[in-house]
């Protein structure tokens, strides 16, 4: 019985855990990001349609913070950078998928009579399931840098391309674009080739 008790009181701290958003971050990048430290850079959509849309605007300021952080000089108003962040989000164009969960609960089973004396409770433990089914959401951020001189090319130059694409019930990225941005910039500029499990504290409001 002992053991039963701390099972539920530990589903119960489980269920009460503190929201995350989970996100897949992969990064590729050449030998010249080291250099970037003083690099002036601008930000820009990709693609350019959403450059004056008020979601952007948003966002830019958010993802020049992070660019600061990095070393780069964020500059909107150069005609000739050194380099060019294009930003790509939104929410995975194909459809949501459905997840199930089930988990086990525990209650006492049975009518009994004991002695010919009327019915008892209890007895024995008996387990039932809790499903639950819910829709998730692919929602990313995906941000190229590239050299400011070749920008206007048919090939221009990257040096970085980094992915941070997050799996959620909330259907809209602005109700977890902080977060996926964290996940992005957790570890920049993270390790070449290879996608990394990051997990943010997130406050629960999708909205």
């Amino acid at each position: 019985m002992r053991v039963l008790i701390l099972f539920i009181a530990g589903m119960l701290l489980a269920g009460c855990a503190n929201p995350t958003v989970e996100a897949n971050v992969t990064a590729f990048y050449t030998p010249e990001l080291s250099g970037i430290n003083g690099k002036t850079i601008v930000v820009r959509a990709h693609p350019q349609a959403k450059e004056s849309s008020l979601e952007f605007l948003n966002y830019r300021p958010k993802i020049a913070d992070k660019l600061r952080l990095v070393g780069f000089v964020v500059r909107e108003d150069l005609p000739d950078p050194d380099y060019i962040a294009y930003v790509s989000y939104g929410v995975d164009g194909t459809e949501p998928r459905s997840s199930t969960s089930s988990s086990p609960m525990f209650g006492t089973m049975g009518i009994g009579v004991f002695g010919g004396s009327g019915p008892y409770y209890g007895g024995s433990i008996g387990r039932t399931y809790n499903t639950q089914t819910w829709v998730e959401y692919n929602r990313f951020i995906a941000i190229d840098i590239v050299e400011g001189k070749s920008a206007g090319s048919s090939a221009p130059v990257r040096i970085y391309e980094g992915r941070a694409q997050s799996a959620g019930r909330c259907p809209t990225l602005a109700g977890v674009f902080d977060e996926v941005l964290d996940a992005l910039f957790e570890d920049f500029p993270g390790v070449n080739g290879k996608t990394i499990f990051v997990s943010i504290p997130w406050d629960g409001s999708c909205e």
